[in-house]
């Protein structure tokens, strides 16, 4: 039988695309992230659906150790919506600031994330977030993000 369905295939065609197919490119799946950090500008590029951390540390931004990596399983905070059973982040060293228009446009902080930002010794804004907790999205490119200068935390 199989080899029937085979044989069919093959004699009508089906086995050729019928158009053009084409590939996404990385151009495609990639975004620039504008980073302000201790009075340099950096622009770095990062792909959609990693955390801003991970494109961060892929790039070698210093001030942001970011030593959890967003907890014990850093992607279920990335997820939409996020999954409840996670321990979320834990350290808080991967405190950025965002820009408007951004910040407004982000979802709002899981309460974890919120947790960890209101016990941290540095001074919090509104656009204060976690670097872990943000997924990157297509909408994110050319976003503007700063890094406050941390005392507890060393340069990588």
């Amino acid at each position: 039988m199989l080899q029937r369905i085979v044989r069919y295939c093959f004699a009508h065609g089906s086995h050729k695309p019928t158009g053009p197919i084409f590939a996404p490119s990385v151009q495609d799946k990639m975004i620039y992230i504008n980073v302000y950090n201790d009075g340099e500008f950096e622009r770095i590029p990062a792909y959609i659906g990693e955390s801003l951390l991970t494109a961060l540390r892929r790039f070698r931004v210093t001030n942001i150790p970011g030593d959890c990596e967003g907890g014990e399983q850093l992607d279920s905070i990335l997820e939409n919506p996020v999954q409840t059973n996670t321990f979320g982040p834990t350290c808080g060293s991967c405190h950025i600031l965002i820009s408007s228009p951004w910040v407004e446009k982000l979802r709002d902080p899981f309460y974890l994330e919120e947790l960890i930002i209101n016990r941290q010794d540095y001074a919090v804004a509104k656009q204060s977030r976690l670097a872990c907790a943000i997924k990157l999205e297509k909408w994110m490119d050319e976003m503007e993000v700063s890094l406050p200068i941390n005392e507890n935390s060393e340069n990588m």
